[in-house]
């Protein structure tokens, strides 16, 4: 979804509202409060994340803007709070860490890269650890 002037605001509101639903939905599958373990949480994470990442290519123009990384992240942490059935005023790089979750920008600029380098062999792993090592840094410089 692109709106009249190529602007991404218009896809990154329209995939952050699709994703509240289903983090809600999600919600009442998995209570926060006992039984389904983290493994199991996380595969339900996939879905809210695949729809984030949908048009991965294309949303990376969109990182460049504020509202965009904030309005991503936000939703994002959302997920991250559910899969890490932690407390809801849990710092977001605290429960990405403990929910074993890449925070969503990162994620982003790892599959335009890949997008850009998909003819390589082992350009996947590749990404990955260039993703983990930012992570790293990240969590080490706080």
């Amino acid at each position: 979804m692109i709106d009249d002037r190529l602007i991404i605001n218009c896809h990154v509101d329209y995939a952050c509202g699709k994703v509240a639903k289903a983090i809600n939905a999600i919600a009442r599958i998995m209570p926060n409060s006992y039984r389904p373990s983290s493994s199991k949480r996380r595969l339900l994470a996939s879905l809210p994340s695949s729809i984030l990442r949908y048009g991965g290519p294309a949303c990376t123009t969109a990182l460049r803007s504020k509202r965009n990384r904030v309005k991503l992240n936000s939703t994002f942490r959302l997920m991250a709070v559910r899969v890490a059935n932690a407390y809801r005023t849990t710092s977001s790089e605290a429960v990405c860490i403990i929910a074993g979750m890449i925070p969503i920008g990162i994620i982003l600029v790892e599959d335009n890269a890949y997008y850009g380098r998909r003819n390589t062999r082992g350009t996947r792993k590749l990404t990955r650890e260039e993703s983990l090592s930012k992570v790293c840094t990240r969590a080490a410089s706080r």
